[in-house]
């Protein structure tokens, strides 16, 4: 994959180039370069044109970071009602290591924009000092699917935001590094990644399990909205 472009917001480059975070930063990078463009097994509904499989992708770096490195794996933000036994719903990121807070969004605007949010809330909560999030640009969202979050919008957005916005991040826009579409290696070949998995590289490198994630954040309703914001600022 080829970085085409970072934008660095309130200094999260030069944060991220200093001494106590280059070598996980590079580490990432280097990771994110060797990320094969994989190819769907058929056609989506949404368009013909539309022939990218970004869950397969996110399998590759799970595999990658949490399997074979030891990055965290969509670790915990923050608990939607901790006091609410009957609710599970949890605020988690993609990756995490050595306070550097990752999210990888392949998919819809509306999700980027969660993602910048959650990293917000992440840092507000001292898990993490930094962000990077990571998009197609434009020219790889036309063949991923419809209203996929991209690189230009993101920049255009945070550049207005730089004083409502405060918390250090890049964003980072990628694409394939040639557009022949049939030589992208098929869905199929993307490692299968799970808890399991993860936990047993984590056992041998003598961390503690990734617990049950439960809920999927999606969820998360108005209700569950308003007490984090409540959790965040009484933090």
């Amino acid at each position: 994959m080829k970085i085409v472009e970072i934008f660095s917001h309130r200094n999260g480059l030069d944060i991220l180039e200093s001494p106590k975070f280059t070598p996980a930063f590079q580490e990432f990078m280097d990771v994110l370069r060797g990320l094969p463009p994989y190819r769907a097994a058929q056609a989506k509904k949404t368009s013909a044109s539309h022939v990218i499989a970004p869950g397969a992708m996110n399998r590759w770096l799970d595999n990658e970071l949490c399997v074979k490195r030891d990055w965290d794996w969509h670790p915990l933000i923050i608990d939607a009602d901790p006091n609410d036994k009957q609710r599970s719903s949890q605020l988690r990121s993609d990756f995490r290591k050595n306070r550097i807070e990752v999210e990888v969004q392949f998919g819809n605007v509306a999700r980027y924009a969660y993602d910048v949010y959650k990293m917000a809330i992440s840092m507000a909560l001292g898990h993490a000092d930094v962000g990077i999030q990571v998009v197609c640009t434009k020219k790889f969202a036309a063949i991923t699917g419809g209203n996929i979050a991209y690189f230009e919008r993101a920049m255009r957005e945070l550049e207005k935001s730089r004083l409502t916005l405060i918390v250090p991040l890049i964003v980072i826009g990628i694409e394939p590094e040639k557009w022949i579409i049939d030589a992208y290696p098929p869905e199929s070949d993307a490692p299968n990644v799970t808890r399991t998995t993860v936990n047993e590289a984590r056992k041998k490198r003598g961390k503690p399990p990734v617990p049950d994630i439960g809920d999927d954040e999606t969820s998360l309703g108005v209700r569950d909205v308003i007490e984090i914001a409540k959790r965040v600022a009484r933090a």
